[in-house]
């Protein structure tokens, strides 16, 4: 059961950190957040701060260091953060994928995956990993969180959240195309709103870490609504078509976007007794604050995937 006065005490706790090194120091909020994470997982300060600022920290970290939060109330009381931190230094929340993209997610994994299906996740542009967590947390799974970023903060943000949240995780700073590994049972990334150029950027993103999956695993990527008709987009799907099916498309509500409107497409990469699905997933999403249509989507979902089961 989530707590929302658990939630404003974490959240105090954190702001309290950001706000007085922001002020006395001029770190930024972002780096001030990182600050008391470090601080309430390794009882270290990573700054110099003079004895009376410390002193302030630690009374702010006693405050909640006897609590018991649930997972659930530290990812959302640290995404209000990211989304103050965010606002502050780029002056935009589109670098926050929102919850209830996540959350639907989680409930296609579990349509997909048997427990023993899913041992990692791996996330090539994790960022500060707010979709991944939202997805594991409502998964309850015990998987094992792999990320990159370009961004050093963002790097350590995602480490030391996947720690709160007491998931196993390796995050590098890393550029996501110099990245080479194997073995990840299911890929999740948000993709970046990227200009037209003769090599578009999520192509490549896709193209390198399918590589990355398990053979018969998922790649979720969520991806702008004019995606297939970049240029280039013809390249690319004859390269994807040497490795993947496409298993499924949907797309979200405009109303969950400001601007540039996305969805999210699936790939099932090919292996032993993997066969192309007959019919794949496509759905357009209604609200998700549109319930009767929301549910009456989610039955016909629920449908599809009984009847590819009894194929």
């Amino acid at each position: 059961m989530i707590d929302k006065l658990n939630i404003e005490k974490f959240y105090d706790y954190f702001d309290g950190v950001a706000d007085l090194l922001y002020s006395n120091y001029k770190l930024s909020y972002l780096e001030g957040m990182n600050e008391a994470f470090n601080f309430l997982l390794d009882d270290e300060l990573e700054g110099e701060y003079s004895l009376e600022d410390t002193a302030k920290l630690k009374e702010l970290k006693f405050m909640i260091v006897d609590i018991f939060f649930e997972k659930e109330e530290i990812r959302k009381s640290v995404q209000l953060g990211l989304l103050k931190g965010y606002k502050h230094v780029f002056a935009t929340n589109a670098y926050l994928t929102p919850d209830t993209i996540g959350i639907f997610i989680g409930y296609l994994v579990e349509k997909l995956y048997k427990d023993n299906d899913l041992t990692s996740i791996f996330d090539p542009l994790i960022g500060s990993g707010n979709l991944v967590f939202t997805v594991l947390n409502h998964l309850k799974k015990t998987v094992k969180v792999f990320g990159l970023d370009e961004n050093l903060l963002k790097c350590k943000l995602a480490r030391n959240i996947a720690d709160l949240l007491e998931l196993e995780n390796e995050v590098f700073f890393q550029d996501t195309l110099t990245y080479y590994d194997q073995g990840f049972s299911l890929i999740v990334t948000d993709l970046p709103i990227s200009e037209d150029d003769a090599e578009y950027f999520p192509y490549k993103v896709i193209n390198h870490h399918l590589d990355s999956l398990s053979d018969g695993k998922y790649f979720f990527a969520l991806i702008e609504n004019d995606f297939f008709e970049k240029q280039g987009s013809a390249i690319f799907k004859q390269e994807i078509d040497k490795k993947a099916h496409i298993f499924g498309l949907i797309k979200l509500n405009e109303s969950l976007f400001k601007n540039n409107p996305k969805s999210i497409l699936i790939l099932r990469k090919f292996g032993e007794n993997i066969k192309k699905p007959k019919n794949f997933l496509m759905v357009d999403l209604p609200s998700f604050n549109d319930l009767d249509n929301l549910n009456n989507t989610i039955s016909q979902i629920d449908l599809w995937f009984e009847k590819r089961e009894d194929e």
